[in-house]
């Protein structure tokens, strides 16, 4: 009984974790896209500083949005795993 209740626990925790990633992942689409204006922008505007600093947090949220990705598939494999052991 216990045992099927932690499978039931597993399994919601999986696809809660998969359904994150592709919300991430949705997030990940169009950064080439605004990287390469703010990219560009950052060569001709006025407020060049301003671009750079923008382009460098835009850097490092991508970067972190990246690595929560892994974590959260790296979890997802480590479940799948589990149910395999448990089935």
């Amino acid at each position: 009984q216990k045992e099927m209740e932690r499978k039931e626990e597993f399994r919601q925790e999986k696809e809660t974790l998969e359904k994150e990633v592709q919300e991430l992942k949705e997030r990940q689409l169009g950064r080439e896209e605004l990287y390469a204006k703010l990219k560009e922008d950052s060569k001709i505007r006025w407020h060049r500083d301003k671009y750079k600093k923008l382009l460098k947090r835009f850097d490092e949220y991508y970067n972190k949005l990246e690595q929560k990705i892994a974590d959260k598939e790296q979890q997802i494999v480590e479940l799948t795993k589990l149910l395999e052991v448990l089935n």
